[in-house]
């Protein structure tokens, strides 16, 4: 296989697991209708940032790492697992008391501090995020290229993703209730923060 032919695999491939809904898009969406913009583009930045670190992991082989000390793995994920399961409970506490309507911060979820800091939680917090990664490279033989070929692609994974988040967040800024607030904004933001308690639960508990 060509170092061209690797890269559209990998291409292909990131492209399908990119728009496939998991965490990351969960969080990415409900910040993306329910934030400020300053915090939508921090949750993408954090994402790109774990989206890099996993690649770059996985090109450099420390899926071995984990392998030779499973007790790291588990202590990622409870780690992770138990910071979203807690920034999920502190979004309930902080909308669920009902606040008169000049109390009220617009569409006020979640701060870009939080919301960079709850992406990045997300994004790193699952070391399986390692092994599809890994399993990826070994498909399309990317660890077999030379390092230029390897790096080149994490960049497009990279580069894939930003577009695919950027798109996604603009497209949902469009929406009305993403840009006015409300009881809609805080609604959002309880369901953000019981699916955040939900899925931080189960990756700490899952091995």
């Amino acid at each position: 296989m060509t170092p061209a032919d690797t890269l559209l695999a990998l291409a292909g491939l990131w492209l399908i697991a990119v728009i496939t809904p998991g965490p990351n898009m969960i969080l990415f969406m409900a910040v993306g209708l329910s934030s400020p913009t300053p915090s939508v583009m921090a949750t993408a930045a954090a994402i790109l940032i774990g989206t890099a670190s996993w690649g770059l992991a996985g090109l450099f082989g420390l899926f071995w790492l984990f392998e030779l000390f499973p007790a790291a793995a588990v202590a990622v994920k409870v780690a992770g697992g138990l910071y979203l399961a807690w920034m999920g409970l502190g979004l309930l506490r902080r909308n669920w008391s009902p606040l008169p309507e000049t109390a009220r911060a617009p569409a006020a979820m979640l701060t870009p501090r939080r919301a960079f800091l709850t992406g990045l939680a997300t994004a790193l917090g699952n070391p399986k995020s390692l092994v599809f990664v890994s399993s990826l490279f070994a498909v399309t033989r990317l660890a077999e290229q030379p390092l230029a070929i390897g790096l080149a692609g994490v960049g497009i994974m990279v580069a894939m993703s930003m577009l695919y988040y950027v798109t996604l967040g603009l497209a949902l800024r469009t929406l009305p209730f993403a840009r006015r607030p409300g009881l809609a904004a805080r609604a959002l933001a309880m369901g953000t923060g019981l699916v955040m308690i939900a899925y931080g639960g189960k990756m700490a508990w899952e091995r």
